[in-house]
């Protein structure tokens, strides 16, 4: 396989210096970008202790012009640790934040042929099911095949093969490697992310018809057979939602069906979002039923959910017999992008070691463009859960230089 894409770029190579002029305007559309990054976490322990990470990095992206259809993609990360207080027993950084080091990100070969575009390498993938997170220093990236169709009318289809992952961080404190997929999106031990063989995906949104827009996923993961086990099990599911503005209220349903070896788990959301004067309401529900908890799908960002909060995630709302509701406010001023939020989550089970049934949370976040390229983001969440002492009351500061 090695040979095979040596000689093809190697092909491309020397296609490309026997045509100067079209090298020449390849050269002229290959465009650089990149982004200097500065984040700051608080995060409390279970038992009222802290745990503090501040990091700076950034990346550099590199996008080819096209040559006979034919282009590339570069995108090289890096991070480094500033400062790390680690109060209690557990590094709750390890496998998120807490990373001093650097990754070839991105690095793909495309070709473009009137309304499609196929992609092989490392990629970035963002879809409901099957999505990469940005939200650390480290985005998360795939190995595999992509192909994105439009020619049918006011409708994107999209096909992906993904055989390896890059993670946050490696869970010893250094950059990430592209490795066989990890459950979910938290680095295990290799003997058992080996378990898992590859996975594909078939994604299509369409907006026919006015105001209307519907999207539709299929996931499927296998797993080695010989080396799984009850919690590595080949896994599928099925994500479908839609929205319509109707007389200016924006109103959306979602379905999510999944099955985890022989435990079926599905998710039904509601949301309806409006102006009133300057402000932006919107309501959330969500409820599951089944025999188990809900698959949500590959990567850190695969979080579809209506419900999911901004910091703490959305997993406790794919649990089992749970029901959420969130209500969000926003709006903005002088530039400034001003969200508050609140909602609560009650299951009918017992939940993790805690055995907690109802999470009571909300938060704020504020966001300000103090010009085209430089921006911040401040956030803050509150979660008490009714079986623990000390609440959860997360702390980030995000900032974001462009260039």
């Amino acid at each position: 396989m090695k040979k095979v894409t040596l000689s093809l770029l190697t092909c491309v190579l020397v296609s490309t210096l026997m045509n100067a002029d079209d090298l020449q305007k390849a050269f002229k559309e290959t465009k650089m970008t990149g982004e200097l990054k500065a984040q700051y976490f608080d995060r409390p322990h279970v038992d009222g202790k802290n745990d503090t990470i501040s990091l700076v990095g950034g990346n550099v992206n590199l996008n080819t012009g096209l040559y006979y259809g034919f282009g590339a993609g570069f995108t090289f990360q890096t991070s480094h640790r500033v400062s790390k207080s680690i109060e209690g027993n557990t590094n709750e950084y390890i496998n998120t934040m807490d990373v001093s080091g650097s990754v070839l990100s991105q690095s793909y070969l495309s070709y473009s042929l009137t309304d499609t575009i196929f992609k092989i390498g490392r990629q970035y993938i963002t879809t409901p099911l099957l999505a990469g997170s940005g939200s650390r220093m480290i985005k998360e990236s795939f190995e595999g095949i992509t192909l994105e169709n439009k020619s049918l009318p006011k409708t994107t289809i999209t096909l992906a093969y993904v055989n390896k992952f890059q993670g946050r961080t490696n869970g010893l404190g250094d950059a990430p490697k592209f490795n066989n997929i990890y459950k979910n999106s938290t680095p295990i031990p290799l003997q058992v992310a080996k378990t898992f063989k590859n996975a594909y995906t078939l994604y299509a949104t369409n907006n026919s018809i006015d105001k209307l827009t519907l999207r539709a996923q299929i996931l499927k993961v296998n797993v080695d057979k010989k080396n799984a086990d009850k919690t590595n099990a080949d896994k599928s599911v099925q994500y479908f939602d839609a929205s319509y503005n109707l007389f200016g209220v924006n109103v959306a349903g979602q379905y999510i069906n999944s099955k985890n070896a022989k435990v079926k788990g599905s998710l039904f959301g509601l949301k309806a979002s409006g102006n009133i004067a300057m402000v932006n309401i919107t309501g959330i529900y969500t409820n599951t039923s089944g025999k188990g908890t809900v698959y949500s799908g590959l990567g850190g960002a695969a979080d579809a959910s209506f419900s999911a909060f901004p910091l703490h995630g959305g997993g406790v709302t794919y649990t089992k017999d749970t029901n959420t509701k969130v209500i969000v406010l926003a709006t903005n001023i002088k530039g400034a992008t001003i969200v508050g939020y609140m909602g609560q989550v009650k299951s009918d089970h017992k939940v993790g070691p805690a055995k907690y049934t109802k999470i009571d949370g909300g938060g704020a976040f504020v966001q300000y463009a103090f010009n085209k390229s430089f921006s911040a983001k401040v956030m803050y969440e509150h979660a008490s859960f009714n079986t623990l002492k000390h609440a959860s009351d997360m702390f980030r500061v995000y900032t974001s230089y462009k260039f």
